[in-house]
């Protein structure tokens, strides 16, 4: 079973507290390394696959300039010194040279990955840095803790099924594992992987994660056999503080143009 195109639309009404439950699990994270790899006041950052622009409007904050781009746009706010476009990366045209090009949560997504990581190789200024985030899976078990073996049944049939959606439009859940050799081969130097995550309770933000996605993939989670009820049993047990998750890992690998 094959679908088409990304699975999470910007213009879906979940799309929002997607964006929201992303930032709160993410952005500390991401803020603290970028501010490792480079001093950015003065600097010009592209942030690329921008979503509702949290770390967009961040960058804004700090640097000289920042263009934000998104083949959806219309969450990221407008803010002093940054520049929002409507752009796809894999075909859309050069955007110039910048101090640090970012992209969170999208070659994993993209079936033409290592078309979207050229472009963004040739979008580095000589000294600049790439830095892109991907989430995998942890070892072992995805359910760590539920209150009885019903509610484990359906978030692990849940779970199974979120990733086999997700497969099915390309996503590559393994992608960040080998993003380090894809960064090596397109030129870039002091390639570097770091990698943070932990467990997720209902009601956290990764919890709100995989509950904004839900009803976004609810069309393929009914097609792989689950069924409203199960869907509705997910959804409450997401936000059971009880709940304990193996949430998935993110792996940020970045680079540098000499």
């Amino acid at each position: 079973m094959t679908d088409q195109g990304y699975a999470f639309d910007n213009a879906n009404a979940q799309a929002g507290d997607h964006h929201r439950a992303l930032a709160d699990l993410l952005d500390a994270e991401t803020r603290a390394h970028i501010e490792d790899l480079i001093d950015l006041p003065g600097k010009r950052c592209l942030e690329v696959a921008a979503g509702a622009g949290s770390i967009a409007s961040w960058l804004a904050e700090h640097a000289a300039e920042v263009l934000a781009t998104d083949i959806a746009p219309q969450h990221i706010p407008a803010r002093p010194r940054l520049t929002v476009r409507q752009h796809d990366i894999v075909t859309g045209e050069h955007l110039g040279r910048f101090d640090l090009v970012h992209a969170r949560l999208l070659l994993g997504h993209l079936p033409q990955r290592l078309d979207a990581l050229r472009q963004m190789v040739a979008a580095v200024a000589p000294g600049g840095v790439l830095l892109t985030e991907d989430f995998t899976t942890g070892p072992g078990t995805f359910v760590s803790y539920a209150p009885d073996p019903v509610t484990t049944g359906a978030l692990s049939r849940y779970m199974e099924a979120h990733l086999e959606v997700l497969a099915a439009h390309g996503s590559d859940r393994q992608w960040g594992h080998r993003a380090p050799a894809a960064f090596a081969e397109a030129g870039l130097t002091d390639v570097r992987l770091r990698v943070h995550g932990g467990s997720w309770h209902g009601g956290d933000p990764g919890c709100r994660l995989l509950l904004a996605s839900l009803p976004q993939l609810r069309d393929g989670l009914l097609a792989r056999g689950l069924t409203d009820d199960d869907l509705a049993l997910a959804a409450e047990a997401l936000m059971d503080p009880r709940v304990i998750l193996s949430g998935f890992l993110t792996l940020q690998t970045s680079g540098r143009v000499a």
